[in-house]
């Protein structure tokens, strides 16, 4: 009896050993799955921490850190590579930042209503903080913000395909024309800063002689004009005034000033124009932003396609003229990659190499022999004339060429004037006035008449500016009324100076100023100013 008692009590505690070796091996094997189970959460929510941003033409790190308000070292950590450089075409893994906004990239076969699903919100909710979204920009790949913390309308109905025709639909509508008369309009000026107070006072003149040509037209226009000084104090009081709180259009503003009249326009739906800088971060996040003067990203990369395009079949040369002083390096890439791309062939070489004996080989006595410096000063300048001069005047058989920058106009009023229609000189820029043309001299003589002076030596000349800025924003809000944004691109004006093209940086931001001109020296030592498209 006490043998099986102790039996018994062995065989328990044989059988408790084993129950807990399997509880044991049980417990392990839960934790290796609850292990692989929340490494599978956690990938899959990594997976949903950031999207994929297509790179378009122009943009760079910055704008796009800028466009979603995260850092450019966010998307280095994301995308090593973008540290050398960006291309068009390159897929950049943009992290989610928590916020107002998700950022959704539209896939293949998608539409609007299924996005508005996906995200149990109305058409209508999408398109409130994408006001730039339409047909043309509703493309696989694109970006497009959705709201989060805000109270949005989820999707109800019974019958789906009336639902999903009438939230495709909003995609092609318009915003109906209002009339505004009379047109009003606030200029802000930095008339009482010292450096600024010259050029400033030339634009406002400029802009008076729009509204005088304007008027003549027989378009009513309500001008305020506010001395905002150079910081902020005076700024914010002028912004309380209840005159300003219905205007049709702002103008004006440098530095940090323009962050803040940007907030204020941004608040009350006005738009707001940028005239004097290429470097605001406004247009990124700010529908209604016009900014006139193109960021140079834009400007180089529109300069290098149409650069491909009117050289694709001559010699091309690019000079390297000394390293420390290759200010145009940013173009010169930009000018490279596009050449390669195309399959179009180039020398590099230096401005030592710029002679008859050491180019004989690379000349082309068939075709034109374009040479492109990689920096745009004077001295650099007149050293290549110097030496195509050498090359082109005994040696006429070779069709020799010169493109350069948007500074090259400072040169040409300069005395090279002569030097680049000898050498068929084009240079680009988003502003060039002739001088020699008829509506530029017209221009001089009616400033004369009304200020008894003559305009300021300065590129852009600021009264030009302060005209071509009121007839183009002036008359479009005449036309289309104050949602002129709709059909901005349907406006066309000539300006005497500025090249205007305003193209939406994203779907929920504001414009920029792509406009751009190529300036040809003929050998008739006549000017061309071309527009390109």
């Amino acid at each position: 009896m006490v043998y099986e008692t102790k039996k018994q009590e062995k065989c328990k505690k044989n059988h408790i050993f084993v129950l807990l070796f399997r509880l044991n091996i049980m417990l392990k094997r839960f934790v290796l799955l609850l292990f692989i189970s929340c490494s599978a959460v956690f990938y899959a929510k990594s997976d949903n921490d950031f999207f994929l941003h297509t790179v378009e033409r122009g943009q760079t790190v910055y704008s796009i850190s800028q466009m979603y308000h995260v850092t450019m070292d966010d998307i280095y950590s994301l995308n090593p590579d973008s540290r050398t450089v960006v291309r068009e075409g390159q897929k950049l893994k943009i992290p989610q930042e928590s916020g107002s906004y998700v950022f959704h990239t539209i896939q293949p076969q998608e539409t609007l209503y299924g996005v508005s699903k996906k995200y149990d919100m109305k058409g209508e909710d999408i398109l409130s903080v994408n006001p730039g979204l339409s047909v043309q920009t509703f493309q696989i790949g694109k970006i497009i913000r959705i709201p989060v913390n805000r109270v949005t309308t989820p999707v109800h109905g019974d019958n789906e395909a009336v639902e999903n025709n009438k939230t495709n639909s909003l995609l092609t509508q318009m915003k109906p024309v209002k009339a505004v008369s009379p047109v009003r309009i606030a200029l802000l000026l930095p008339f009482s800063t010292k450096d600024k107070k010259d050029r400033m006072v030339e634009y406002y003149e400029g802009f008076l002689l729009a509204l005088k040509e304007i008027k003549s037209k027989g378009i009513s226009v309500d001008l305020q004009v506010y001395d905002i000084g150079s910081g902020l104090a005076g700024l914010s009081d002028i912004l309380k005034k209840e005159e300003i709180q219905n205007v049709h259009l702002i103008i004006g503003g440098v530095s940090e000033q323009i962050r803040k009249i940007s907030q204020f326009a941004g608040e009350r739906d006005i738009p707001y124009v940028i005239p004097f800088t290429s470097e605001s971060d406004e247009p990124y996040y700010n529908s209604r932003i016009y900014q006139i003067n193109t960021p140079q990203s834009y400007l180089y990369s529109k300069a290098s396609l149409a650069f491909a395009e009117k050289y694709k079949n001559d010699n091309i040369f690019i000079i390297s003229d000394n390293k420390n002083s290759a200010n145009k390096m940013e173009f010169i890439n930009a000018l490279k990659s596009d050449l390669q791309r195309r399959k179009i062939s180039f020398n590099t070489i230096s401005t030592s190499d710029i002679t008859v004996d050491k180019l004989k080989s690379q000349l082309s006595p068939v075709k034109r022999n374009v040479f492109v410096p990689d920096n745009d000063s004077r001295q650099t300048n007149e050293r290549l004339i110097a030496a195509l001069k050498a090359i082109s005047e005994p040696h006429p058989e070779y069709l020799v060429a010169l493109f350069g920058y948007t500074r090259w106009q400072i040169d040409a009023q300069q005395a090279l004037s002569e030097d680049f229609s000898k050498l068929n000189t084009t240079f680009f820029s988003g502003f060039y006035s002739n001088p020699l043309s008829n509506e530029v001299q017209t221009f001089y003589k009616t400033f004369y008449k009304w200020y008894s002076r003559i305009l300021e030596n300065t590129f852009p000349r600021y009264s030009i500016l302060g005209y071509d800025t009121g007839m183009f924003f002036i008359q479009a809000l005449d036309r289309y009324g104050a949602t002129f944004e709709d059909r901005i691109s349907e406006f066309k004006y000539n300006g005497i100076q500025t090249c205007f093209h305003f193209e939406r940086v994203n779907n929920w931001g504001g414009f920029v100023n792509t406009g751009l001109y190529f300036v040809d020296y003929q050998n008739d030592f006549s000017i061309h100013r071309n527009v390109i498209n």
